[in-house]
């Protein structure tokens, strides 16, 4: 356990080590409160049209945010160090690739995380104005970070696939944003009933349905702890072969 804490420090840090952890935060937090007040054309309601004291609107514009977001804070967690060649020191020191693989996944998902929880002074302060839903605004918390970590594990996979960040970046894009238009409510529209199912189960993003409502159902707790086990497991794998 210590040695996973060693690691976790050292990964988290490294998102702060140069301003641009800083600038890169900074600046997505500003889109993300600009759009949450602005709204994006018809798919989600700016705060002032809504009139709802919520920010439910705030959590569904994270999916879109997570899509450019996570391969950029991914791309190089591998890849930099194929590259440089420091994965083959990280090898010699005394830890199994689980435990570097946990480490960097839980340092990714903790920078994330903290963009996410960064909307609480927004929360608080939207709670002054009506009647706010505290559990419905828990489980978009907790349904949003789960979202991340999935899209997380999914991003840390393609960086281990190549030694070229912006390669890992561009297939980290793609892959994220197969998994959103996989959602239930996009690209599955227009397909029977019973595909939309099979379909929608895959999607990430479809999963955060429940959470959206207020609702913290196990099947989709089950779901995205399963895919981030998966993923983490194919990154073994796949740091195992190098």
């Amino acid at each position: 356990m210590k040695s996973i804490k060693y690691l976790y420090k050292k990964e988290l840090l490294s998102f702060f080590n140069t301003p641009s952890g800083y600038v890169f935060m900074v600046i997505t937090i500003f889109f993300n409160f600009l759009f949450f007040f602005l709204g994006i054309f018809d798919l989600i309601p700016g705060f002032w049209d809504a009139q709802i004291a919520s920010v439910e609107s705030y959590m569904n514009l994270l999916p879109f945010t997570f899509i450019l977001l996570v391969p950029a804070v991914t791309m190089k967690v591998w890849a930099e160090e194929r590259k440089t060649g420091t994965i083959e020191i990280l090898k010699t020191l005394p830890y199994t690739e689980f435990q570097l693989v946990f480490a960097k996944y839980l340092a990714s998902w903790t920078f994330v995380s903290l963009i996410i929880l960064a909307a609480i002074p927004l929360t608080l302060s939207i709670s002054l104005m009506g009647m706010m839903d505290w559990g419905k605004t828990f489980t978009l918390y907790l349904g949003s970070i789960l979202m991340a970590g999935a899209y997380i594990s999914i991003g840390m996979v393609c960086s281990a696939l190549t030694k070229e960040q912006i390669v890992a970046f561009i297939i980290t894009f793609f892959v994220s944003l197969f998994m959103f238009l996989s959602n239930y409510y996009l690209l599955t529209q227009h397909l029977p009933p019973e595909w939309n199912f099979i379909f929608g189960f895959f999607s990430i993003s479809y999963h955060f349905t429940s959470f959206s409502k207020g609702m913290i159902l196990f099947s989709d707790l089950v779901y995205y702890l399963s895919f981030i086990a998966l993923m983490l497991y194919l990154n073994v794998q796949l740091i195992k072969k190098y």
